[in-house]
């Protein structure tokens, strides 16, 4: 410090009073020169006068009321996550909006009261959620499966990847650590849970092929390579079937009983002209898949007694003027399919797609369509997934709807499977964040 510095300090030093002296000067009153013992002296200029303020015990327009809040006895207190409600037929679960979360919120929804229930934290996937949720009857019973990555520095740490099973106390999953060299694909259809409940499936990106889970044994119990086939599960007892684009054959992939997967069989049966697809559907009662190809070409390969014999033809094609397919689903009796449209022409998958602004019902075998649904019929400005309940008689979609208080609202909406009316329409209550995909939960064990 110079000279001149420490001359400024100590001059700040000496004009500056003391806090505690300057505000015992602003209570002090004139002496009895000033003829007027009440007049009080003002305080010295720049410090401020604090003057006491009334107070009175809470009363019944205060936000506790008359009393106050308990304080419990139990510090700190037990986290309230120790049971759920289950999830049941009559359910879907939701997914979040948007990409990269650290973590992924899934709420279960009963669409038609639009209340949602139940709030579950998973890990996320590399792309997608990979979430499967199941019909529970008690709060033990296994409620939500998520295949995780848990990332403690983003994209440059080190990632433990996860399949665990969500029920009970939500804090402590069932987890099975897989392995590091693990990498799940996350698309919808590639990975899946054997109707019994045993086996996650999921085909791998750093295998190139399919990665078999005992959820029994709680490890991973079997993999197979096998290049230019998937990402496709769909399952029939513990048969996984999928697609092998590059020899245009199906193929049935057997696990045994020490959970081994191994290929049991190929069948030729698909076109030459047949272009490959991002996600399939699964209807399970009647156990066809749903298969959209990139030319827009309606599969429905049929695998309630195997692999197909017969060539494999189209029902139809999902292609419209009016603008691109984007999501696809099937109901669980392979009788109806819902497809979304954009309202621009580009791949919905591309970074120039436009919005989803309509849904077309058609009756699966025909492929005919039953009605159209734009945002006007459906009553939302915005279109963000589509579902069909467990038993498949009602499509659900999920869009925005009015502003209510200043606030976007969500709106979910039933339509009628099989003619194509709207049946109900009810705001979403409850819900965290923006809904970006509709879960239809599965039945096991």
């Amino acid at each position: 410090m110079n000279p001149t510095s420490r001359t400024r300090l100590r001059a700040l030093r000496v004009a500056a009073p003391p806090l505690a002296l300057a505000l015992a000067l602003t209570a002090c009153t004139s002496s009895s020169h000033d003829g007027d013992a009440t007049k009080k002296t003002a305080p010295p200029e720049g410090v401020v006068s604090y003057q006491p303020q009334a107070w009175s015990p809470a009363d019944s327009t205060t936000a506790l009321g008359s009393k106050d809040e308990t304080i419990p006895s139990v510090i700190p207190e037990k986290l309230h996550v120790g049971a759920i409600t289950p999830i049941t037929k009559n359910d879907l679960v939701t997914l979040p909006g948007g990409f990269g979360s650290l973590e992924d919120g899934l709420q279960v929804l009963d669409p038609t009261t639009g209340a949602t229930h139940s709030r579950i934290v998973v890990g996320p996937g590399i792309w997608e959620p990979v979430v499967h949720a199941f019909i529970g009857a008690k709060p033990s019973d296994p409620a939500v499966l998520a295949g995780e990555v848990w990332r403690p520095r983003g994209s440059r740490g080190k990632a433990d990847f996860t399949v665990s099973t969500y029920a009970g106390d939500l804090l402590k999953p069932d987890e099975i650590k897989l392995p590091d060299y693990a990498r799940l694909h996350s698309r919808t259809g590639s990975h899946a849970v054997t109707s019994d409940g045993r086996y996650f499936v999921s085909w791998d990106d750093g295998l190139y092929g399919l990665r078999v889970i005992d959820l029994k044994e709680h490890k991973e119990s079997g993999a197979l390579a096998l290049r230019g086939c998937g990402p496709f599960t769909w399952t029939v007892g513990h048969d996984v079937y999928s697609v092998c684009q590059d020899t245009r054959e199906l193929v049935r992939i057997s696990i045994d009983a020490q959970g081994r997967p191994k290929v049991a069989g190929r069948a030729k049966v698909l076109p030459a002209d047949f272009t490959g697809a991002r996600t399939v559907g699964w209807a399970a009662d009647a156990k066809q898949g749903l298969l959209i190809d990139a030319g827009g070409d309606v599969y429905l390969p049929d695998f309630s007694h195997g692999l197909p014999s017969a060539p494999l033809k189209p029902v139809g094609n999902a292609g419209r003027a009016e603008g691109r397919f984007a999501d696809s689903v099937i109901n669980s009796t392979a009788g109806s399919v819902a497809v979304a449209y954009t309202d621009s022409a580009a791949n919905p998958d591309s970074a120039q797609a436009g919005d989803k602004s309509e849904v077309v019902l058609y009756a699966a075998a025909a492929f005919r369509s039953i009605t159209v649904l734009p945002l006007k019929k459906l009553g939302v400005t915005g279109i963000a997934a589509i579902a069909y309940g467990y038993d498949g008689k009602t499509l659900y979609v999920v869009g925005a709807g009015a502003e209510k208080e200043g606030r976007p609202t969500q709106k979910v909406v039933g339509v009628d499977a099989a003619t194509g009316r709207v049946v109900s329409s009810k705001t979403i209550q409850g819900a965290l964040g923006d809904i970006g995909g509709l879960i239809t939960p599965e039945a096991i064990g």
